[in-house]
């Protein structure tokens, strides 16, 4: 079910999240049965209901578990309706109880194109009339039908059962975002014509359900939020806990001057409300290891944009997108400036990275070595004594056992910008495929080399062992107590 909106009508609906992998086994189990009948599974659900300030609530729904229904599950089934024995559900209630999910009921429509029907009210009512007197009255069941091979869900809650809670979407993540139960509007606003002409209808619709969160509102980070809310982005939560100083301005856009020794966040905020654009803005002054805030915000996103120079929060994001099963793109430029024989300096390396991580395909920062710990080392070292930025690298590494340091990358507008926009255009790759890229390169990671005017990819660490995007032992975790598992980030439910 999908949720209309016009005007500035404040964004409602709770958002469903698969994996590619979980989507691929379910439609080949509903779609594999011999005669053609219906077909059920039971999917468990961990519910994300993190709060961010001033954007209305709306809950992820994470799919972490799928339990085909087989065997003395099954009481009769044909290709129009589909039975199941109700005596063995308290198992299924009891598994909900005790690892705190939230039950979901799938099944086909074979030869029926209806969403939802009567008869698929009737078995909902039933089951969370099962489910409520067991666990409670706060019990949550999502519905999900498979027709045509696209999705269509709704939520009911045991206080109420006859309720239906809206959905915004349900996203399947597998190397794309593929969004379903988006519901078009009657009319495009004028200022997306085009890049509905583009890309088609649906794609704006597709944008306007999305909630995305931009770390870091710099350079890089400016221009991204900027883009996405002139793009139709339907939430957009802007996190930085830096001020605007006026050396920024020369590669910064929608500061103004008045904006110098404000909080970048919050002045980007107030420059993209000014816009009146059809979007909801928040800004977090704050950072992701600071800011409990900051942190929950994150893991509310279904997109996160990584445009931060801080190694500690790349590396952060870079753990929470598997958690919290979300989309990840981090940006980030590199430089080196030498002095031209006529004693002007000179660009000799000028590039710009995109890295498009999603959590079944890509690999992470780390061994992108985008995050190293040797990085994040000289990073602390530089925060707890920052006379050390001032020594040169070999100093460093002699005397006090850090590997970093040198020049900075410099920061030059135009290629910052152009980094920017092709994290943008990555971004809509990902919901509307339009790219064909060459063999060489790698969707996860592109190098723009600005001087030499080529692209080109990296290849990554082959580290079997990696946790977050070989073994994957942090996919689709169950946090605990605190977030992402790390008591210096608070207790998820504790004070703020």
């Amino acid at each position: 079910m999908g949720v209309k909106k016009s005007g500035c009508e404040t964004m409602t609906g709770h958002r469903i999240t698969m994996l590619g992998s979980h989507d691929s086994a379910l439609q080949e189990w509903f779609c594999g049965h011999p005669d053609g009948h219906e077909r059920g599974a039971f999917v468990m659900f961990r519910r994300l209901a993190r709060v961010v300030n001033h954007i209305p609530a709306s809950d992820r729904f994470l799919a972490v578990h799928v339990i085909e229904l087989s065997g003395d599950w099954i009481i009769d089934s044909s290709s129009t309706h589909l039975t199941i024995n109700m005596r063995k559900l308290p198992e299924i209630y009891f598994k909900c109880e005790t690892e705190g999910l939230v039950l979901g009921f799938a099944h086909n429509h074979p030869v029926s194109s209806i969403e939802f029907s009567t008869q698929d009210e009737i078995n909902e009512l039933n089951i969370l009339h099962g489910l409520s007197g067991c666990n409670g009255e706060a019990s949550i069941l999502v519905a999900m039908t498979l027709t045509d091979g696209r999705w269509n869900s709704r939520i009911r809650q045991g206080h109420s059962p006859r309720s239906v809670l809206p959905v915004r979407h349900l996203s399947v993540l597998s190397d794309k975002i593929d969004l379903h139960g988006i519901t078009l509007p009657d009319e495009t606003p004028e200022i997306l014509l085009r890049q509905e002409a583009a890309f088609g209808k649906p794609f704006n619709s597709k944008l306007h359900s999305l909630r995305a969160v931009v770390v870091g509102a710099g350079g890089t980070g400016s221009a991204v939020a900027t883009l996405l809310a002139r793009a139709g982005i339907g939430e957009l939560i802007i996190i930085d806990g830096d001020d605007l100083a006026g050396s920024n301005m020369n590669r910064v856009r929608g500061y103004r001057a008045k904006d110098i020794g404000n909080n970048k966040a919050v002045s980007l905020k107030d420059f993209i409300d000014s816009l009146k654009l059809n979007i909801s803005v928040t800004a977090i002054n704050g950072y992701l290891n600071e800011s409990y805030g900051a942190i929950d915000a994150v893991s509310s996103a279904d997109v996160v944009f990584g445009c931060t120079d801080d190694i500690a929060g790349r590396n952060m994001m870079n753990q929470a997108i598997y958690y919290h099963a979300q989309v990840y793109i981090d940006c980030g430029l590199t430089g080196r400036v030498d002095v031209h024989e006529d004693g002007f300096p000179y660009l000799r390396d000028h590039r710009g990275r995109v890295s498009c991580i999603l959590p079944e395909f890509g690999a992470c920062l780390r061994c992108q070595r985008v995050v190293t710990d040797e990085k994040l080392k000289y990073e602390q070292a530089i925060k707890d004594n920052p006379e050390l930025a001032k020594l040169d690298p070999d100093t460093l590494k002699r005397e006090y056992y850090l590997v970093g340091g040198g020049e900075q990358a410099p920061g030059v507008g135009p290629f910052t910008s152009a980094t920017a926009d092709n994290v943008v255009a990555t971004f809509m790759d990902l919901i509307r495929p339009y790219r064909s890229i060459s063999e060489e390169l790698r969707q996860d990671n592109i190098w723009i080399d600005f001087v030499h005017m080529t692209i080109h990819s990296n290849e990554p660490v082959d580290d079997p062992n990696c946790i977050c995007c070989r073994t994957h032992l942090l996919l689709l975790r169950n946090e605990g107590k605190y977030r992402l598992e790390m008591p210096i980030l608070g207790e998820i439910n504790g004070p703020e």
